[in-house]
């Protein structure tokens, strides 16, 4: 670079993509032209330092300079332009396909295209929609997450096109949609949250609008086969719309919201409630 001054680079890999990291790294200091920064380059294994050889410096005598990372900068929301998109909808339901490297987006209300059935996946520069022979009726206000143990995503309830809040279950395997039949369910509901709990292998689900019943506060837990309610001794005050993830640094489900400001973790067992 720049006539065999040289200079480095710092690029990460992410979901099969690389991305360039800040400007180019160029060493002061330097005796000659010729130097060939970057010749050879050697990282920390916390990747927060980086050693970057120029034999050429000094008449072939040599340096080497010291680069360490800066305090890191605030994530930033960026606008992306991709080639194709959904169509505008309200309440769609998404989650990150690990098994597949992509985010799964299915369904939502469309305005006066009314709730959707459609399947589409963004590889972090498009989205594209998938065709599969089989789909989940048309609804909004459902749960999906990730099932890491079986490599699938998991769909429950939601709203259909007439506002009638439904319990089938169902699972994307990557090409297609199946619907599973366990024998026992919860109750038909939308806007529950779901996650995947890594530390016992399966989905949780928790609370959700259930029509004339009202809001919530059952547990239930998904093993790929079958929902089982749980029987916590404390357990989130009834709700829908809350969010729920997987906090994999302390092994518990992390719950929030919901028209309400507590926050509640789940260790398979039992609800509390932090403070």
């Amino acid at each position: 670079d720049n006539n065999l001054a040289g200079a480095a680079w710092v690029w990460t890999r992410s979901g099969g993509a690389w991305a360039q990291q800040g400007n180019k790294l160029v060493g002061s200091g330097a005796a000659g032209n010729v130097v060939y920064q970057g010749y050879s380059v050697s990282i920390s294994g916390d990747g927060n330092t980086a050693i970057v050889g120029g034999p050429g410096d000094n008449g072939n005598v040599g340096a080497a300079w010291v680069f360490t990372a800066g305090a890191p900068q605030e994530p930033n929301w960026m606008l992306k332009s991709p080639a194709n998109s959904p169509t505008a909808r309200w309440l769609p339901a998404m989650t990150y396909d690990a098994a597949r490297g992509q985010v799964v987006l299915f369904g939502g209300y469309r305005d006066a295209f009314g709730n959707g059935n459609d399947t589409w996946v963004w590889d972090g520069t498009n989205w594209t929609q998938k065709s599969p022979s089989n789909s989940p009726p048309p609804r909004y206000g459902h749960g999906l997450t990730y099932d890491a143990a079986r490599g699938q995503v998991v769909l429950f309830g939601g709203a259909d096109s007439n506002n009638v809040v439904r319990n089938d279950t169902w699972v994307w395997d990557g090409t297609n949609w199946s619907q599973k039949s366990p024998a026992t369910s919860p109750t038909p509901r939308a806007y529950p949250a779901m996650a995947y709990d890594a530390a016992r292998g399966r989905v949780v689900l928790f609370g959700g609008y259930r029509g004339a019943l009202g809001a919530g506060n059952d547990t239930w837990v998904w093993d790929g086969t079958n929902w089982t309610q749980e029987s916590p001794a404390i357990s989130p005050t009834p709700r829908y719309g809350h969010g729920i993830a997987y906090d994999a640094a302390r092994a518990q489900v992390v719950l929030f919201g919901g028209g309400w400001t507590d926050t509640w973790v789940w260790d398979g067992t039992n609800w509390t409630q932090k403070s």
